[in-house]
């Protein structure tokens, strides 16, 4: 009966063992700094964005330097700051209807106000 246990203990201990040298730890190392980029001085703006930022860089070279997407050509648009008032209307753009929750978020988005009140 004893030998019965140890037998098993030991397979157990064998199994755990197995288990464990086979686990991986990984490492992360940290990322290397970017290689140093040399940009050219030419005014061409464009719009960058990382994350939720915006910024306006002076050509797209050196707002993919700073780590930046281009997003648009030119400055970047202001961030309209819009209240959650609930005041629906219905506005247009390139002929397309669509009903806003209030009319700041209708413009923000470059849409003409048709009138109050949900589209129909």
């Amino acid at each position: 009966m004893i030998r019965r246990v140890l037998s098993h203990s030991a397979a157990f201990l064998l199994l755990v063992a197995g288990i464990v040298s086979a686990c991986t730890v990984v490492v992360e190392q940290p990322r290397p700094a970017p290689a140093p980029v040399a940009c050219t001085l030419q005014h061409d703006p464009v719009c960058g964005q990382r994350g939720d930022r915006q910024r306006t860089f002076t050509n797209a070279c050196l707002a993919r330097a700073e780590g930046f997407r281009v997003i648009a050509q030119g400055q970047c648009r202001p961030i309209h700051q819009c209240t959650r008032e609930i005041a629906r209307v219905c506005a247009s753009r390139a002929g397309r209807l669509r009903t806003f929750t209030n009319s700041c978020l209708a413009r923000v988005e470059g849409y003409v106000i048709v009138h109050s009140g949900p589209c129909r």
